[in-house]
């Protein structure tokens, strides 16, 4: 016989026949191990019509009903021939596995029923219950349990709904993944071992009840809660005033008093004012090695003993609901985390994964700026008492022997109004110039000393005095080497004056230099060349001048004594003598306004005019 496996039960031809039969003594036959035809003696499990075993050679070998209704065939068979199956195990053993069943509303649940095995009294197959039809019904005693299968499909809503309202247990058994196994080996896997889940359970109602009861009682219990959180923290009015605390004061310390008392809801939750813890969790994160978390600022405050017992353990989600409505109030935890959050909105301190926290590069600087402040007395102390022993040291002993640094550093100098120690305290650009000032003493005192010089009271009064002295000794030698460069720069102008004059104008040049000159503002050149540069240029040029008109005038000369000496040969040419002809070169002629010839001519314009008094022909008069 061959063995039948569970997805031949829902397997079918395309012509809609079964592979799987019921033989005539109940069993579940397959198409193989029958005789062809009628003679197969089979029925449909699920309609019990007779079936035929077609068993051709063309077609697949099949089952088919033998008269088929309406053309229908049935399309239950395999479902019945499963629930026939099942049933048949079932009342063999009359026991079963049923599925643990919870039910839970929010972080809430109830059991409805353990995982166990139970033991029946009766299995009925398909036995019409109601508006349903159960696949198999377990009974024990005057109760009913509903077991359907899961093959192709899941129990639909509707049928899931009418159990529901008939309020009868129920589980469904998930069989899809065995289709592939023999029926005959599905048997522990129906009782036992395959999935399966409640569709309904009679006592899930109450268990549901008993969830909303509960939920009830915790919301009671949480308001209840809430009102005394409330009521704890209503009348605690956090300090927002500057204390002395000693975290507060070193925070100040720091440079980060501003980074302190910064209002956040749920400072109440602790027993110092605000400054004072706000300053214990800032001093902390910037001490931390390790990475630092809320966690581990909220260990501080409680190490210290200033978390608020009332309020100490209250849980995140109660606190939340005490902070409604506006009212100023946080978990400690929180009121830490919001106050670490305000720094990081400041720019004081950066945020990380897993509730880290770390302090940002402007918080680190602003620190060190505030301990170099701190420490700036004492380095500026030590720079000064080098700088002034330095100086002091290039002093003779005997100078600087009354000379007391520490009263000097504490005293105000003659011309300042703070003492050293004060100026040490400035900002960097003060004490730099104080320091410069300092240093520039000997420098001053060196290359301008000068009376009243500020010495900012160190001993150097007779090294100013020896300096302004060498000062006046100098500038008298100066003043006689002026004097005498002077002198000979006069010397020098007049005598380069004198040979020039006399290059130029020859022995005129004697008495030109001695003569007063109104080109140069009345002066002689001489005088003018000792007066200065500027009054030996101007003689220069009325020297040029001079011998620019000295050569006009030997030109213009040159020129009548031509003309003359060629209007005398006309003369002679037209006189029978000479003396005649310098008679009337010389005569005064009424035509020439009263002027010789001699004297009218000084070019060959006025000559050719002299010309026209001369006779015509030639004369002996």
């Amino acid at each position: 016989m061959s063995a039948i496996r569970l997805g031949q039960l829902f397997a079918c031809t395309e012509q809609g026949g079964a592979f799987v039969a019921e033989a005539s003594d109940g069993r579940l036959v397959d198409i193989k191990d029958v005789s062809s035809g009628l003679a197969c003696k089979c029925i449909c499990p699920g309609c019990g019509r007779a079936m035929v075993a077609k068993k051709g050679d063309v077609q697949t070998h099949h089952f088919a009903h033998h008269a088929q209704l309406d053309g229908r065939s049935c399309v239950s068979a395999g479902e019945t021939a499963l629930h026939k199956f099942a049933k048949q195990i079932l009342d063999q053993r009359l026991e079963i596995v049923l599925p643990k069943k919870i039910v839970t509303q929010g972080d809430d649940r109830e059991i409805v029923i353990n995982e166990g095995k139970w033991t029946f009294d009766q299995a009925l197959l398909e036995a019409r219950d109601g508006k349903i039809v159960p696949d198999v019904v377990l009974l024990l005693r005057d109760r009913r349990l509903i077991v359907e299968f899961k093959v192709t499909h899941s129990c639909d809503d509707q049928k899931i709904a009418r159990i529901k309202a008939m309020d009868v247990g129920a589980i469904e058994i998930d069989l899809s993944q065995y289709r592939d196994f023999l029926l005959n080996d599905i048997a522990d896997q129906i009782l036992y071992d395959a999935p399966r889940i409640w569709l309904h359970h009679p006592h899930e109602s109450n268990a549901r009840e008993r969830l909303a009861d509960k939920a009830r009682q915790r919301a009671d219990e949480r308001l209840q809660l809430i009102r005394r959180y409330r009521d704890a923290y209503r009348h605690r009015t956090p300090s927002k005033a500057t204390g002395n605390g000693d975290c507060e004061v070193a925070a100040r310390r720091e440079g980060l008093g501003d980074l302190i008392n910064l209002p956040v809801d749920g400072a109440g939750c602790f027993t110092v004012p605000l400054a004072e813890w706000q300053a214990a969790i800032l001093l902390a994160l910037i001490a931390a090695v390790a990475p630092f978390r809320t966690r581990n600022a909220l260990a501080t405050l409680r190490k210290n003993g200033w978390l608020d017992q009332a309020v100490a353990d209250v849980p995140d989600e109660i606190a939340t609901a005490v902070g409604e409505d506006n009212f100023p109030f946080n978990s400690p935890g929180r009121t830490v985390e919001v106050f670490l959050k305000r720094l990081e909105q400041r720019g004081f301190v950066h945020s990380g994964h897993t509730d880290t926290w770390r302090p940002s590069h402007v918080l680190l600087a602003r620190v060190d700026q505030a301990r170099e402040l701190r420490e700036r007395p004492a380095t500026r102390l030590a720079e000064a008492e080098k700088i002034v022993g330095q100086m002091l040291g290039k002093l003779p002993a005997e100078e600087t022997a009354s000379f007391v640094f520490d009263q000097w550093w504490t005293a105000k100098a003659p011309a300042r109004t703070y003492s050293p120690s004060e100026a040490a305290s400035f900002d960097d650009a003060t004490w730099h110039a104080f320091r410069t000032d300092l240093t520039n003493i000997t420098t001053q005192i060196q290359f301008s000393p000068r009376e009243g010089l500020d010495l900012i009271g160190l001993p150097y009064e007779v090294e100013l005095s020896r300096a302004v002295e060498r000062k006046r000794l100098d500038e008298e030698e100066r003043a006689r080497a002026r004097e005498a460069q002077l002198e000979a720069d006069k010397e020098a102008r007049v005598t380069r004056l004198r040979d020039r004059a006399i290059e130029l104008l020859g022995e005129e040049g004697q008495t030109w230099v001695a003569i007063h000159n109104r080109d140069i503002g009345g002066q002689t050149p001489i005088g003018a060349a000792a007066a200065g540069e500027t009054s030996y240029d101007e003689a220069n040029r009325a020297l040029n001048r001079r011998r620019q008109e000295l050569a006009a005038q030997e030109k213009a000369r040159y020129k009548k004594d031509e003309a003359v000496a060629k209007l005398f040969a006309l003369a002679q040419t037209r006189y029978f003598d000479v003396e005649t002809a310098a008679l009337w070169i010389r005569s005064k002629q009424r035509e020439l306004g009263g002027k010789s010839p001699e004297e009218y001519t000084v070019d060959d314009t006025t000559g050719q005019r002299c010309a026209q008094l001369l006779p015509t022909k030639r004369s002996r008069r």
